[in-house]
């Protein structure tokens, strides 16, 4: 027994001893390790203090979420905020989404804030089902909704309920495009009625749909057209990302060089999930010296650990999809897909199977749209595996 203790005591030494990541690749962590964003962040603080609504678009895994609780931190010293983050990814239905807001809206103002004892006496009203996450032990909201329209009803009843606190609540609703995919055709405008009233609730809708979000937002056929202002989340500066990188290992007692720095940027397209990664990856190998050839080695470890994701991605694909892949990969960037060079030096077929093939990978989002200046262009969305399919 006295043997088993000192063993387990001897665990928690070790693990007390070893250094925490600095380079956290999921969740927010605080200021001190989030990279910059300055811009963006004030342009959000900004909207929310003059009473404009935004929409929060970028590529998949660039950092949305962490913005938002970015946000959310730097005004929770303000006793006249509150701030609810809800993620409807997902949700299928209105009545799911207003399930997901009564859960975020319970978790993020807990009962021992004034508002937080109204709030669970007003949701009692709806007669819900109050659980506890297993894991987090976080609860969780369920309502039984007899009809669509009850659940509409209750929805709009949950944003009444903060529009009538004596404060400002900012509501983030993350991957926001996914309402387009509810049985209720007419969910846009159900939520633009429920919302366009409100004072004192600002949003934040946020979203990788980037060509979904846009057209909800920006077209004039559409319920929400021109009622936020859009806020673009791209690349971080380089010399920004590379100062960000240097100064957190060198923290940490550890050095890294300028070429071994401009490699990560480069290979990671400085998009924020794939170099948080690939310094992670750095930070945990323990190399207080790190070099060219070092960063080089750390980065096909990466891509040999996930190689059966991608032989599996390839298994999921047809034969023309997985050619046309490649084609982009090798390419980077690819303007025009269905040009009779790019075809030919890639041996690709017809112009319509290109083209079918295309189609696929924006659906499947194995290929992104993007746009440089004034030309489109076609890229694959996932980094890592790009730089897989280009040594293949």
């Amino acid at each position: 027994m006295h043997y088993t203790f000192c063993i387990i005591l001897f665990v928690v030494y070790l693990w007390g001893m070893n250094e925490y990541n600095p380079f956290p690749i999921s969740g927010y962590h605080g200021p001190e390790l989030f990279c910059d964003r300055e811009k963006e962040t004030a342009k959000l603080i900004t909207h929310i203090k003059n009473g404009i609504n935004s929409t929060l678009i970028s590529t998949r895994r660039m950092g949305k979420t962490g913005l938002i609780y970015h946000v959310f931190d730097s005004l929770k010293k303000r006793r006249d905020v509150e701030c609810i983050y809800v993620d409807i990814f997902g949700t299928q239905n209105i009545k799911q989404l207003t399930n997901s807001l009564g859960t975020a809206i319970m978790r993020a103002i807990p009962e021992k804030k004034s508002i937080g004892k109204k709030f669970v006496e007003y949701i009692k009203g709806f007669k819900p089902t109050i659980s506890f996450d297993g894991i987090t032990g976080e609860p969780e909201v369920s309502i039984d909704f007899s009809s669509p329209e009850q659940a509409q009803h209750s929805l709009a009843s949950l944003f009444s309920f903060l529009e009538q606190q004596n404060i400002t609540v900012v509501v983030a609703i993350d991957e926001f495009q996914q309402v387009t995919e509810y049985p209720e055709k007419n969910t846009e405008a159900i939520l633009r009625t429920i919302i366009q009233p409100l004072k004192n609730v600002r949003f934040i809708f946020s979203g990788s749909g980037e060509h979904i979000l846009t057209e909800m937002f920006n077209s004039y056929k559409r319920p929400f057209f021109s009622s936020t202002q859009v806020v673009s989340l791209k690349e971080i500066e380089s010399e920004v990302y590379m100062n960000f990188i240097l100064k957190t290992l060198a923290a940490h007692k550890r050095k890294i060089n300028r070429v071994a720095l401009e490699y990560i940027t480069t290979w990671t397209r400085l998009h924020t999930y794939y170099t948080q990664t690939f310094c992670n990856r750095i930070f945990y190998s323990g190399i207080k010296n790190i070099g060219l050839e070092e960063v080089k080695t750390l980065g096909l470890d990466l891509l040999n650990d996930q190689e059966s994701v991608f032989y599996q991605y390839r298994n999921l694909l047809t034969a023309n999809q997985w050619q046309l892949l490649n084609a982009i990969a090798k390419e980077d960037r690819v303007f025009q897909p269905n040009s009779k060079d790019f075809i030919k030096k890639y041996d690709l077929g017809s112009q319509g199977n290109v083209q079918r093939a295309l189609e696929a990978l924006l659906t499947k989002d194995m290929v992104f749209k993007g746009r440089n200046e004034n030309e489109n262009f076609y890229r694959v969305s996932d980094c890592f595996l790009a730089r897989w399919l280009e040594r293949h």
